[in-house]
C-alpha cells in the first residue's frame, strides 16, 4: 500500500528508527504493509515529535496530532499539531475596554486571556497571531495578524476566524473580504452586523478574478468546476446546455465536500469528505469536456 506522508513544517521523518528523508507540504510515499505496524516519527527542529504505531488502526483512529486522508490507492498522513518545546511566558498585545483587559500571550501555544467581572476566560490561537493588534467593537475583541482576523465575545466565545485580505466596521456594520484559495483566485465579501453577543451574517458575495485563466486550457475546468460547486458560485457557466438544464440536482449527486483535490490526470478530481475528527476520505470523479464545457461527469 502507498503511504504517503506530509508535514505543515519540515521534518526528518524516521520508521522503525530508520531515517527516510524529509517531510514537508510536498507529499512523498513509499510502500508500506500495515501489516508490518511500524513506528513512524516526524521530527521538527524546533517544536517536540509526532510519533505512532502505523498499522490498520490508522484507518479509523488518527494519531493525535496528526490527519489521515484514505485515497484510492493508499493513505495519506499529515502532521500538523506539533507539541511546542518552549514555554517561556511571552506578552504579544494587551488591551483594556472597561472592566475587560484582553491579552494575547504565547506560553508554549498562542492564547488569548479575557479577564473581566464575570470571570477569566482562555481560548487557543494559531501561531499567527504571534504578532497581532487588539481593538473593542461594539463589545467584541477584534484580534487582527498580517492575514487573519479573529473575533471573540467578552465571554470567549469565538464567533470569526478566518484568512481575510481586509475589514472594515462602519457603525453596525462589520464587512470582511476573504480569499477562498482556488485556482481562479476568487473572493468572497462577507457582511456582518455586530451584535453584543456575536456577529450576524447578512449577506456573501463573490468576487471573481483572472477568470481568464478558463480560456487558457482545458485541464484547469474540471478543477475550477469542482471548486466553484464547492464554494456556492454560478457553476452551470461550466457546464454544456445539455447538462446546464442539470445544474441544480449537481451538488445532491457530488454529496458533501470540504476541499478538492488534483490527480495526476487533470480530469480526474478528488473531493474529500470528512469522515470523523482528523480522518477524511477522497471520492474521485471524471469530468468529459467538449468545445470548453463539460458534458459529463462520473463518479
Amino acid at each position: 500500500m502507498k503511504i504517503y506522508f506530509l508535514s505543515s513544517i519540515p521534518c526528518a521523518l524516521t520508521v522503525n528508527g530508520v531515517y527516510f528523508g524529509v517531510t514537508d507540504g510536498f507529499e512523498r510515499f513509499a510502500e508500506v504493509s500495515l501489516r508490518d505496524n511500524l513506528f513512524v516519527c516526524f521530527s521538527p527542529e524546533n517544536a517536540l515529535p509526532i510519533s505512532f504505531f502505523l498499522n490498520e488502526q490508522i484507518r479509523f483512529n488518527p494519531p493525535k496530532g496528526c490527519s489521515v486522508y484514505l485515497l484510492k490507492d493508499g493513505i495519506a498522513l499529515f502532521a500538523q499539531g506539533f507539541p511546542p518545546c518552549d514555554f517561556t511566558l511571552r506578552t504579544i498585545a494587551q488591551e483594556r475596554d472597561g472592566d475587560c483587559l484582553a491579552t494575547v500571550f504565547k506560553q508554549g501555544e498562542t492564547q488569548l486571556c479575557l479577564q473581566t467581572e464575570r470571570g477569566c476566560f482562555t481560548a487557543l490561537l494559531s501561531p499567527a497571531f504571534d504578532c497581532c493588534e487588539i481593538e473593542f467593537h461594539q463589545n467584541l475583541v477584534f484580534l487582527k495578524a498580517e492575514s487573519k482576523l479573529a473575533v471573540f465575545t467578552k465571554r470567549g466565545e469565538r464567533v470569526f476566524y478566518e484568512t481575510i485580505t481586509s475589514y472594515r466596521i462602519e457603525e453596525n456594520t462589520f464587512t470582511a473580504v476573504l480569499p477562498l484559495s482556488d485556482s481562479l483566485g476568487r473572493k468572497a465579501e462577507c457582511v456582518y452586523t455586530l451584535r453584543e453577543n456575536g456577529l450576524e451574517r447578512e449577506s456573501v458575495k463573490l468576487l471573481q478574478e483572472r477568470a481568464e485563466r478558463l480560456n487558457a486550457s482545458e485541464e484547469l475546468l474540471p478543477y475550477a468546476f469542482f471548486e466553484c460547486v464547492l464554494i456556492g458560485g454560478t457553476y452551470a457557466s461550466f457546464l454544456e446546455e445539455s447538462l446546464r438544464e442539470k445544474a441544480e440536482e449537481l451538488p445532491a449527486f457530488l454529496g458533501e465536500f470540504i476541499d478538492v483535490v488534483v490527480t495526476e490526470d487533470p480530469f480526474v478530481c478528488g473531493l474529500v469528505r470528512k469522515k470523523a475528527e482528523r480522518l477524511y476520505e477522497v471520492s474521485y470523479y471524471t469530468v468529459k469536456i467538449r468545445e470548453g464545457k463539460i458534458f459529463d461527469i462520473q463518479g
